[in-house]
C-alpha cells in the first residue's frame, strides 16, 4: 500500500494514492496550488507624501466645487443660517462636515483602494499600488478600516473646527489645534519611516503596503 505523501517547500502538494487497491483506475496524482506572494518594491516615504498632499490638494479643489453647488442650489445650512439670522447649531455643524465633507472622502478612497487598481488616481499616476500583506486583491472591508485610521487627523481638525471656538464662531484653541493636529500627522510619518516596509498606522490596522509598480 502506497502512503499518502506530502511535500513541502514547493509551490503544490503532491498526494500519492494506490488506484488498484481502492478499485479506481483513474485516480490519478493531482497537485493543488498553493497561494504565493510576489516580490515586492515598497514605495519610498518621499513618494507616498508627494502622492498624498497632491492628491489632498485635488480633493480639496473638487470640495470646494461641491459646497460651492450647495451653496447656489440653497441647500447650505450654513450659509442660510447666516442670511435669515438664524443660530446653528454646533451637532448640525459638525453632522454637516461629516456629510459634506469626510463621506465623500471615505467614498474616493475607499472605492479607489478597493477597485481591481488598488489605487487613487494620483498613485496611479505616480506608479503606486496598495497590496494587502498576505497578498490578493485588497477589498471593502480593508480598504474602508485603512481610509477611516487614515482620515482620523481631519477628523481631529474638524472637531477643533466646530467645538473649540466661541459663541460667535471664533476658534479660541488654535495653538493646541495646530499642536495636536500636527503630533497626529507626525506620528503617521515616523511610523512609516520606522517600519521596514513603509507601513504607517493605517497600514498596519488594515494589514496593507504600499507598493511601486514601475522599476527602479
Amino acid at each position: 500500500m502506497e502512503k499518502d505523501s506530502v511535500i513541502l517547500g514547493r509551490p503544490h502538494v503532491q498526494i500519492g494514492l494506490c488506484p488498484r487497491l481502492y478499485g479506481f483506475p483513474h485516480l490519478q496524482t493531482r497537485s493543488a496550488p498553493v497561494a504565493t506572494v510576489p516580490n515586492r518594491r515598497y514605495a519610498s516615504i518621499p513618494r507616498r507624501v508627494f502622492s498624498y498632499c497632491a492628491e489632498v490638494f485635488l480633493l480639496f479643489a473638487g470640495l470646494l466645487v461641491l459646497q460651492g453647488l450647495l451653496i447656489v442650489l440653497r441647500l447650505n445650512p450654513l450659509v442660510q443660517s447666516v442670511l435669515s439670522g438664524a443660530g446653528l447649531s454646533k451637532g448640525v455643524y459638525h453632522l454637516w462636515l461629516l456629510g459634506t465633507v469626510d463621506l465623500p472622502l471615505i467614498v474616493y478612497y475607499t472605492g479607489t483602494l478597493a477597485s481591481s487598481a488598488r489605487a487613487t488616481l494620483m498613485m496611479r499616476w505616480l506608479g503606486l499600488r496598495l497590496e494587502p500583506l498576505p497578498g490578493g486583491p485588497v477589498g471593502f472591508r480593508r480598504a474602508l478600516v485603512r481610509t477611516v485610521f487614515m482620515l482620523i487627523p481631519f477628523e481631529v481638525n474638524h472637531f477643533f473646527m466646530v467645538w473649540a471656538n466661541s459663541p460667535e464662531g471664533i476658534p479660541n484653541q488654535l495653538p493646541l489645534q495646530y499642536a495636536v493636529v500636527g503630533i497626529l500627522i507626525l506620528a503617521y510619518l515616523v511610523t512609516a519611516a520606522l517600519s521596514p516596509k513603509g507601513q504607517s498606522i493605517h497600514d498596519r490596522v488594515a494589514g496593507t503596503v504600499v507598493v511601486s509598480t514601475r522599476e527602479a
